[in-house]
């Protein structure tokens, strides 16, 4: 009986050994993935417009690092131009990103017109504004769910949007 016992330990140490590897292979491959980077945005065009708001929408033009696709559930942005508040924007619909390639996500928001008249003439003459974009996606990687903030610092060179037709 000392065998039959020893053997049944040996298959069942198998098993769970078995079993503790493929867990640890499992979690090694379910780290949070890299956010999106920034690269910039096309096709700007802006809506209507009261006293203090505007309505704008955009594509803005993301590069996923990651060697896996995932799917982006949800983004929501605050924009800053120049250090000012200029508008919130919220994304609730899922989109595919590829692995390693750039995708677009479509944008619309509203723009307080006061915090961007404040310093126009200074980012006119300048020929460019800082954009700030301060947010959180959350993106799913097969059954995971990940949330992850992003901040984007970088100037806008305001030419290139007029010769859009902006």
């Amino acid at each position: 009986m000392g065998r039959a016992t020893d053997l049944a330990f040996i298959r069942y140490f198998r098993v769970a050994s078995r079993l503790c590897l493929a867990v640890l292979i499992g979690a090694a491959g379910c780290k949070q993935p890299e956010a999106p980077e920034y690269y910039g945005f096309r096709d700007l065009q802006i809506g209507a417009a009261t006293e203090s708001q505007a309505t704008v929408s955009t594509v803005v033009k993301l590069y996923n690092p990651n060697r896996f696709g995932l799917e982006l559930k949800r983004a929501e942005v605050d924009v800053s131009i120049n250090g000012r508040h200029a508008g919130h924007s919220l994304l609730d619909s899922t989109i595919h990103i590829p692995g390693r390639d750039t995708f677009y996500v479509p944008i619309a928001m509203q723009v307080d017109l006061r915090a961007i008249m404040r310093n126009a003439l200074q980012s006119l003459l300048g020929g460019e504004a800082t954009v700030s974009l301060d947010g959180r996606v959350k993106i799913k990687r097969g059954l995971l769910t990940f949330n992850r903030p992003f901040h984007y610092d970088g100037k806008q060179d305001l030419n290139a949007l007029f010769q859009q037709g902006f």
